[in-house]
């Protein structure tokens, strides 16, 4: 970041001391990265608010492209998809109607992000294939780098962990080579999951803790609480089950302190893990499947939606007489993955098929 917090703050009362709108505006702007980077994301959305109209009343289109794209981000990390496509959308807009060439390409690239968030990873890839060229013709690494990354984490989420990998092992090389430490937190993290995925939860540990310790360094209150949610799960992966609880409820206080909440849904969805297949403690998994489910559907996040559908289905399995309610949660779980494309269709089909060649139904 440009400027400390204190320093913003301070810029930001002088400019409105002199009544300068447009040093005010540049303030905001610049005081809502501290914000949404040190986790008050709701704060820094009412301060791009505020610039957003700053920009307009006083015709600095440029800015407004920058504020509203930067509002994307922070809608993003409330939780606010449909919200975020929306500024990501008008920002994109401006910049074209500027012929910004880079802007373009950043807002492409973050629809891109937010399109994937929402599981419509075939949009998500065009936006973000898209986005790359464009970053690569200009020569910006860091934003090659951060596409490169959105296009790991597209690919392992559909199922391809070899390219997942290659992608993000790029993007982290990158990241290094720019002195990048926020970018290299979020492919190490990125790169834990693929790496527990592929069977390896000692590479994916090492990840995990080198993204930790560059975070709280930083500090990076978001990027701590994800690489806490994957160190809680490579606990559970080698049996420290209870190590696991412990860490995954440290990174939904961050998540929830931060306002993260697709980030608390993607820890929910992990413990609900750890209560079933570790504790086999359904009746715990089936309140926190539960709470992720309701964040999901909030947030449009469709394939956290399934992942804790299916969570509900595999408790009810084990703690309902009559499994009827058992298999409704799997069907339509299945229904979701199969919409969405990803392979955990192949998981749930297969216990499905289980549950339902039991007596009696």
């Amino acid at each position: 970041m440009k400027l400390s917090g204190e320093t913003l703050t301070r810029a930001l009362a002088l400019f409105r001391e002199a009544d300068d709108r447009a040093g005010e505006a540049d303030a905001l702007t610049e005081l809502s990265l501290v914000r949404y980077t040190t986790g008050d994301s709701l704060l820094a959305a009412d301060e791009l608010l505020s610039a957003i109209g700053i920009y307009r009343e006083t015709g600095n289109r440029l800015g407004e492209a920058e504020a509203l794209d930067s509002l994307g981000t922070v809608r993003h990390l409330t939780g606010d998809c449909a919200g975020s496509i929306e500024a990501f959308g008008s920002a994109l807009a401006v910049f074209r109607e500027l012929d910004d060439r880079h802007g373009e390409a950043k807002a492409v690239k973050n629809l891109g992000f937010v399109l994937y968030l929402t599981g419509d990873y075939p949009a998500a890839r065009s936006h973000l294939d898209s986005a790359l060229a464009l970053f690569v013709e200009l020569g910006d690494q860091l934003g090659e780098a951060n596409t490169v990354k959105n296009i790991g984490v597209t690919l392992q989420l559909t199922g391809d962990q070899l390219a997942a990998t290659a992608a993000l092992t790029r993007s982290l090389d990158l990241y290094r080579e720019l002195g990048n430490r926020m970018g290299q937190v979020n492919a190490l993290n990125c790169l834990a999951v693929v790496r527990y995925l592929t069977g390896a939860p000692s590479a994916a540990r090492t990840a995990a803790a080198e993204a930790l310790e560059l975070a709280r360094a930083l500090p990076y209150r978001v990027g701590e609480a994800d690489s806490l949610r994957e160190l809680g799960f490579v606990h559970h992966l080698t049996g420290d089950h209870e190590t696991a609880v412990n860490t995954l409820r440290q990174a939904l206080a961050i998540f929830t302190e931060t306002g993260d909440r697709l980030g608390r849904i993607e820890a929910l969805n992990r413990l609900g893990r750890v209560y079933l297949d570790g504790e086999n403690t359904p009746r715990n998994a089936m309140a926190v499947y539960e709470e992720a489910r309701g964040l999901a559907r909030e947030t449009g996040s469709r394939h956290e939606e399934a992942r804790a559908a299916e969570g509900i289905g595999r408790c009810l399995a084990r703690i309902a007489d009559d499994t009827g309610a058992a298999v409704a949660e799997l069907e339509w779980a299945l229904g979701a993955y199969r919409a969405l494309g990803v392979p955990e269709q192949e998981r749930v089909a297969d216990f499905l098929a289980t549950v339902t060649a039991r007596p009696g139904l």
